[in-house]
């Protein structure tokens, strides 16, 4: 088993962008950061520094466990979607594969959840909706 120690260092400075980026975009849209958001996704940074983990488990892990992706079973709240609205809003601050906004996010990869995800857009987001309306894209 190949440790990938270079690969991992890499993965938690990315993880550690990603974490500023969330915090700048809650700032933005709740008007504060919050515990929650100092918390985002602060498992990882360890679990890429735990050498019996492959590397490529460890977002499958995360995933798996946090309320603010959707692929875990766990109940989720309103802040809890809030803060997938806010990652979806910053994946295209720090990831250059993912240049949608959290709408055009919800509209290609989760539209089985536009009813829950659309009010809360409608009222952080209202531009991107407006915009969606008036110049429709495939996305």
């Amino acid at each position: 088993m190949s440790l990938d120690i270079k690969k991992r260092y890499n993965k938690i400075l990315y993880t550690l962008k990603h974490k500023k980026a969330f915090l700048k975009v809650e700032k933005e849209l709740r008007g504060k950061n919050t515990l929650r958001g100092y918390f985002h996704d602060i498992d990882k940074p360890f679990m890429y520094m735990a050498l019996w983990l492959k590397v490529e488990d460890v977002s499958k892990i995360h995933r798996q466990n946090s309320y603010h992706h959707l692929e875990s079973n766990l109940d989720k709240t309103k802040d809890d979607l809030i803060d997938m609205i806010i990652d979806w809003e910053c994946a295209r601050l720090t990831k250059p594969d993912k240049p949608l906004n959290a709408y055009q996010t919800l509209m290609k990869y989760y539209p089985e959840y536009q009813k829950e995800f659309i009010p809360l857009i409608q009222e952080l987001l209202p531009k991107q909706i407006k915009e969606a309306k008036l110049t429709p894209r495939q996305y």
